[in-house]
């Protein structure tokens, strides 16, 4: 059983002269919708093929169908397994319609966050660390993985598996690799089904969940659930819809093989001296001994641990040099293998530090910034591109190569290089 979680109680140690210590202080598994940054779990890949607009949209679904088929057969899967899995599918419209919107708008990271640790969900994942206090046990035994980051990853992921989705995942997954956009995605998560069904690991009527193919309590994708989901009970059936232990062994089982690491840190607000260059901010890991030799400091005014000194960490700053300011750890890396997304990372940190009564974030967000639409990006983009801040590409996003180019905008303008952007920012790019 695990000491702490340790957003900061593992790192920081306090000062003679402080004052007592302050309480102050993630190929993706699955998928959380309404996170800013990276919205799907599923890579693009290459283009449909031409459609025959001589063939209904029926007709072009089952020459796939039988195409898949075809290449399942070839990979020497059970044939009878193929046909009784295959036959039935249809198209989902549901899933063609979700797959192709974009919203305009994201929420704001704050929105997120705040949202992802709200009263409700606190209240209940307290509940369930209490209610299931003897299976943590069993987990952090085998695992090695917080509890409280299991609990908060089922709180989000599925609202403690109240909201699982209830799409055949098939149907789901043969309209995704019909349609064309996300073909290999999609086909290579069909196998991948194929080979669950096989090892019988599950039932073919158990597969329901997301119209993108997540799965469960722990919303696992089908090349994630075949390769990490395990039969926590050893009853036969690795259940993620119904069975908590499965669930959330699986949950533990992924953290634990990308590298968890228990006792460590996730994240720590920390604050920067005047002047710090924040072109840093862009993924470069310094040990936290070389973060406190440029003057980053823990906000809350304590001393690094020793142990602490010697952790390689990253800088973070998500809502730029106005908002919180944070160095994250190994552990913030591993939970954005589960959702490649550093809202998502910070919503399920916040979530798990809440739930034992501790607060990730002391500062305030810059809630009076008014956030970019997407034609705002994509505008923005062609802007930078003009001035010689190459985006490499315009599409509504702020990946990295856009945020490279506003870090080297700002920069030749004498502004703090943090890679964010509001509204008034984009008028003065936009301004040339």
């Amino acid at each position: 059983m695990i000491k702490y979680l340790a957003v900061l109680s593992f790192a920081l140690t306090a000062c003679a002269s402080a004052p007592a210590a302050s309480d102050s202080p993630s190929t993706p598994a699955a998928q959380v919708p309404g996170a800013p940054e990276i919205t799907t779990p599923m890579t693009p890949v290459s283009a449909s093929e031409p459609a025959n607009p001589q063939l209904s949209q029926e007709q072009r679904f089952s020459a796939w169908k039988t195409g898949f088929i075809d290449r399942a057969l070839t990979k020497n899967y059970d044939p009878a397994l193929v046909k009784r899995v295959m036959a039935p599918a249809q198209i989902n419209p549901s899933a063609i319609q979700s797959d192709k919107e974009q919203p305009e708008f994201t929420k704001p990271i704050w929105s997120y966050v705040e949202n992802a640790a709200s009263a409700g969900r606190l209240s209940t994942g307290r509940e369930k660390l209490s209610e299931h206090e003897k299976l943590f046990n069993e987990i952090e035994q085998r695992y090695s993985v917080d509890r409280s980051v299991l609990t908060a990853i089922w709180g989000l992921e599925s609202a403690f598996g109240k909201i699982q989705g209830n799409h055949n995942m098939i149907d789901s997954l043969s309209t995704l690799a019909f349609e064309g956009r996300r073909r290999e995605w999609a086909e290579q998560n069909l196998f991948a089904v194929l080979d669950m069904l096989a090892r019988g690991d599950v039932r073919l009527d158990q597969l329901t969940g997301s119209w993108a193919g997540a799965m469960g309590m722990t919303q696992f994708i089908p090349t994630t659930f075949r390769d990490y989901a395990i039969d926590f009970d050893n009853n036969g059936n690795k259940d993620l819809w119904g069975n908590e232990g499965d669930a959330l062994g699986s949950a533990a089982h992924y953290l634990s093989r990308h590298g968890w690491r228990i006792e460590e840190p996730i994240i720590a607000e920390v604050r920067l001296p005047r002047g710090f260059d924040y072109g840093l901010a862009d993924g470069t890991k310094r040990t936290v001994s070389g973060w406190t030799g440029m003057g980053v400091s823990p906000i809350s005014g304590q001393n690094w641990s020793k142990q602490a000194m010697f952790l390689e960490a990253k800088l973070l700053v998500p809502a730029g040099a106005k908002g919180p300011t944070f160095l994250t750890f190994k552990n913030f890396d591993v939970i954005k293998k589960y959702n490649n997304s550093t809202s998502y990372a910070l919503g399920i940190t916040v979530l798990a530090e809440g739930m034992q009564n501790r607060r990730a974030i002391q500062s305030s967000w810059p809630k009076l910034d008014r956030p970019l639409s997407r034609t705002d990006k994509e505008n923005m983009q062609r802007a930078l591109t003009r001035q010689g801040y190459n985006t490499k590409g315009v599409d509504g996003q702020i990946g990295p190569n856009t945020r490279r180019a506003i870090r080297a905008w700002q920069k030749a303008n004498g502004l703090p290089a943090d890679g964010y952007v509001e509204q008034t920012l984009l008028q003065k790019i936009l301004a040339g």
